[in-house]
């Protein structure tokens, strides 16, 4: 019996002892309500039309949109926050079972269904729906029902009264639907339900149903394990005896690689080509309570915990070993084969271990030190490993006592290289140190014509030319001298870190702030992104199929080589999405071996790739783009009655704008379930922008100030940068200011037209009023003129004269002539004084007036003087007006001053005649001694009543003209001489008036 325990005792240890060595690590995403879920407990999982990927939970329901959840419980309109089960229809609802009753999102809105009063309140636990639109629903207690455009009835033809517990319903192709109940299976078509028998005649509660590629049925039960019903009708068992973790199966999928997860609260098992696969907490899960499980659009799996939120499987690329796979540490600092092939793993705090995790090397066996940073297999066979105090050289799994390697005192060894000729060189901290095959030791050190200081990486060229890493740029040495490469010479940064050379024979170097690529003559230089961490290269390897790969601390980048040198983007970037632990890789830890097998030193524990399972980049679909949000002036906003309606993300429908609320803020996501991180976006604001604006990941774009007009926001994303999807469109309108809509035109022009009146109104009172007061100056002045005329026209010297020349033919006895001189004269006075009455008279008054004053004179002066007055026919003097008493002044000044001064008699003549168009000129004539004797005579004499009486009758006309009543011009007194001779004639005035 001791025995027996014993050789059972040897094989459970041998069995945990091999397993722990085969086991392995897989990259596997955990969001949890730290991250913004809802609750832990993720019961299902569901992806809508657009892209977004929902999880039920125990507290509500999240919306995720790779980067952001957006969670929905009682307050947002749940009737229930325990979510079982989530169904999309296609065409923009997601239907829920929210306890009792049925939950649909629609965008904002959330609405709840009961269900009828025969289910007596039972819970929902699962829904399916098919191409038709109609809702399958399994209740647990209540039996199915169906939900279509007449409402929620129970299902024709299930049985309510036997198979009322539904855990499970699965929709197949042909539109029949696979029911799982506590008591069996059934399946149901047109109406009609058929019990379906699985494994034994026993009754098994059927928790979870899925159906392959094939049309095979995968159905799980409580406590049976799982079933494969094959479509011929054949069943295959699997249960923890031929692997399953447990005869309980949670939940159920068929990917589309027609793989089978089954997942159990103990883990994941993976059935593929007939090998069952482990995935639990020792492969990397986070947690193993498997209650859910989805493939989404992209393809990628995930999987709902009980108690740990949501897991994403990164796949299988790339998995990790670490301390609890059997390594000796996480930290990984070399990977060096020996002469059977199997792996040596120098570690930062552990000495060497054997990849198998059966063998290590430490201090205690000899090694100088136990943080080892490069290691070497030579052409003999043997390793050897630097340290962080020297050199070690391991053969047969045991330490070399070699004296020889003293002479490297405690130096740190950091790189190491065998040459074509068995040397062995050692990059130190200060320099590089040469064995030979006799053991001999050589330092040269980083003086100024040394390699320089901290030699991380050495590699050997075509034509035997050592290069050399170090901190002070890339160093070549030919055997006798050293050469730099710096920054001077185009090189990235002096601080090299890494060699390998392409299939070209060209170098190239990782540095501490991107990759050089020197080709023999220059420098070309490539960049993996504009973070620092993407250009922090900390190893470089070349696989079978020519590829770099490089390890810096944001992940592993692969390239070609020609690719990369026309255009840097032309990568492939993988970090913890795609299955890393950890993004920050150790200093040349790296290997490739011709089998493609490719292994990576991380702070997060050995990294495990083949190569044939990365093909190339296929052509990344861009990510489903959606405008979420339009805010204004930063501030969510209420849009109701503001616009036509709103639409299924709450955007307004029709939006018109008042010109004051012209800064908006539009929000939008690019869904990427897979790589959130690379989602870029580019948007436009037509109307405004001419072109697209450069790239960002910023999930928001904001205009201020826009004029009035009409726009269209258009946001398109992509993850590789040359894909780009069909932009999401925003169209509003932002109305005219009212200073530029026509009311406010018409408003300003009746305004200005009635401003412009009323000044022009104003304006023209004024000047109104002024020419009243100047025509009331003037009427004034015309009235003392024509007073002062009237007293010219009867100064008392003429009325004397007059009267003594009456009173001189009384004396006479002549009563006759004093009768006609009297008479003649009373006519004179009779006249001015009526004319005086008036402002003007006609000519032929003014005429007859002057022949009046004519005769009196020439009675007066019959011998000094003889005058005629003519007026042509084709005068009216009738018509004419002119202002009374104007022509006298200028006829007694012809008289007075031209006539009676002559010795001889003289004449004058008036002439009254048409002077041109609507025209009349009065001529008066003299043959007097002319205007130069006149005005010599009376240089010394003080002015009389005759010039006075021309100066206002020259009034007069001004007066006239100026109150715009007559335009009477005057010429004149001219003095009038012969042409020929020069002899004064006599004087001339002509006074023209209108006619």
């Amino acid at each position: 019996m001791r025995i027996a325990r014993w050789w059972s005792l040897v094989f459970v240890l041998t069995t945990l002892s091999s397993s722990v060595v085969r086991s392995q690590q897989y990259g596997f995403m955990q969001w949890t309500p730290k991250q913004g879920l809802a609750q832990s407990q993720v019961r299902c999982m569901a992806q809508d039309s657009k892209g977004y990927l929902w999880f039920g939970t125990l507290g509500g329901a999240s919306r995720f949109d790779g980067r952001t959840f957006t969670n929905y419980a009682l307050q947002e309109g749940l009737p229930d926050a325990q979510i079982s089960a989530m169904v999309d229809d296609g065409r923009g609802t997601l239907w829920l079972a929210a306890g009792a009753r049925l939950a649909s999102i629609n965008g904002p809105e959330v609405r709840s269904e009961p269900l009828p009063p025969t289910s007596r309140n039972a819970r929902i636990m699962s829904l399916a729906m098919d191409a038709t639109g109609r809702l399958f629903i399994g209740t647990d207690g209540g039996g199915m029902y169906l939900r279509d455009t007449a409402g929620i009835k129970a299902l024709t033809g299930f049985p309510m009264d036997t198979a009322a517990n539904i855990r499970s319903i699965q929709l197949l192709r042909d539109g029949s639907l696979l029911i799982g109940t506590r008591n069996g299976l059934l399946h149901w078509r047109h109406g009609n339900c058929t019990a379906i028998p699985v494994g034994d005649a026993e009754p098994k509660t059927i928790t979870a149903l899925a159906v392959g590629r094939d049309g095979t049925w995968w159905i799980g039960t409580a406590e049976d394990g799982l079933f494969r019903r094959g479509p011929d009708g054949r069943e295959q068992h699997y249960d923890e005896e031929s692997g399953l973790l447990l005869n309980n199966v949670r939940c159920l999928l068929v990917d589309d690689e027609d793989r089978t997860w089954v997942g159990t609260k103990f883990g994941l098992n993976l059935l593929e080509g007939g090998r069952m696969r482990v995935f639990t907490i020792h492969q990397g899960m986070p947690n193993d309570y498997i209650t859910s499980a989805f493939q989404d659009s992209e393809g990628d799996l995930w999987f709902g915990t009980d108690g740990a939120g949501a897991l994403r499987y990164s796949g299988d690329r790339f998995v990790s070993f670490t301390i609890k796979d059997g390594l000796c540490s996480d930290l990984i600092m070399s990977i060096t084969p020996d002469v059977k092939g199997d792996l040596w793993l120098g570690s930062y705090d552990n000495g060497v271990c054997r990849l198998d995790g059966m063998a290590t090397i430490n201090t205690l066996d000899g090694l100088p030190n136990n943080t080892v940073w490069c290691g070497l297999l030579d052409k003999r066979g043997r390793m050897w490993f630097g340290t962080s105090e020297g050199l070690a050289c391991v053969e047969n799994g045991v330490v070399l006592e070699l004296p020889q390697l003293d002479t490297l005192g405690d130096q740190r060894i950091v790189s190491l290289h065998e040459t074509r000729t068995g040397v062995i060189w050692c990059g130190m901290r200060d320099g590089l140190a040469r064995v030979d095959v006799d053991g001999s030791v050589i330092i040269l050190g980083a003086g100024e014509n040394g390699p320089g200081r901290s030699v991380r990486t050495i590699t050997e060229g075509p034509d035997g030319t050592l290069w050399l890493g170090t901190e002070n740029g890339l160093y070549s040495y030919d055997g006798t001298s050293f050469s730099a490469l710096t920054t001077k010479d185009g090189l990235c940064d002096n601080t090299v870190q890494s060699l390998c050379w392409d299939v070209r024979g060209r170098l190239w170097a990782g540095t501490a702030n991107g990759l050089s690529c020197w080709d023999g003559k220059h420098f070309s230089e490539v960049r993996f992104g504009a973070d620092f961490g993407s250009n922090f290269i900390d190893l470089l390897v070349v696989d079978l199929r020519g590829r770099i790969w490089a390890g810096t601390n944001n992940g592993l980048f692969v390239f070609h080589p020609d690719s990369a040198l026309t255009d840097a983007s032309n990568h492939q970037h993988f970090t913890t999405n795609n299955g890393l632990r950890s993004l920050e890789f150790n200093l040349n830890a790296a290997h490739s071996d011709r089998q493609g097998r490719m292994l990576f030193g991380s702070t997060g524990g050995l990294v495990h790739h083949r190569v044939a399972r990365t093909g190339e980049e296929p052509n990344i679909a861009p990510p489903a783009i959606h405008i979420t949000g339009l805010r204004s002036f930063l501030q969510r906003t209420d849009w109701t009655g503001q616009c036509q309606g709103l639409d299924a993300e709450g955007l307004p429908l029709g939006l018109i704008l008042a010109y004051r609320r012209n800064y908006l803020t539009f929000d939008y996501v690019g869904i990427s379930l897979s790589d959130a991180e690379k989602v870029r976006y580019r948007y436009r604001l037509i109307g405004y922008d001419q072109n697209w604006l450069p790239t960002t990941d910023a999930r928001f774009a904001s205009y201020s100030n826009l004029s009035h007009g009409q726009y269209t926001f258009e946001v398109s994303t992509t993850v590789d940068g040359t894909s780009w999807s069909s932009p999401a469109t925003f169209s509003f309108e932002i109305e005219r200011p009212y200073w530029l809509k026509w009311w406010f035109f018409l408003l300003c022009g009746v305004t200005l037209t009635g401003t412009a009146y009323g000044i022009h109104r104003y304006r023209l009172s004024i000047r109104q009023r002024h020419e009243r007061t100047r025509q009331l100056m003037l009427r004034s002045r015309m009235l003392q003129l024509e007073q002062q005329a009237l007293n010219a026209n009867m100064n008392r010297h003429f009325v004397f004269n007059a009267l003594n020349s009456i009173q001189y033919h009384i004396n006479k006895q002549d009563r006759a002539t004093a009768s006609r001189y009297l008479t003649s004269f009373a006519k004179l006075i009779r006249k001015n004084l009526d004319a005086s009455q008036n402002d003007t008279t006609s000519l032929a008054e003014e005429l007859e007036r002057l022949e009046l004053y004519l005769t009196l004179e020439h009675m007066r002066f019959k011998d000094k003087f003889r005058y005629t007055v003519h007026v042509d026919k084709d005068v009216d003097s009738n018509h004419v007006q002119l202002p009374a008493m104007m022509l006298q002044p200028y006829v007694e000044n012809s008289i007075w001053h031209g006539i009676l001064p002559m010795e001889r008699q003289g004449e004058v003549r008036i002439t009254v005649r048409t002077s041109g168009a609507d025209r009349v000129a009065v001529v008066i004539e003299d043959d007097g001694v002319g205007v130069d004797r006149s005005l010599g005579s009376k240089q010394n004499a003080p002015s009389d009543h005759i010039s006075r009486g021309i100066e206002i009758t020259k009034g007069r006309a001004d007066v006239l003209r100026k109150l715009d009543l007559s335009d009477i011009r005057i010429q004149g007194p001219d003095q009038r001489n012969d042409p020929v001779t020069g002899t004064v004639l006599g004087t001339s005035v002509t006074i023209d008036l209108p006619a």
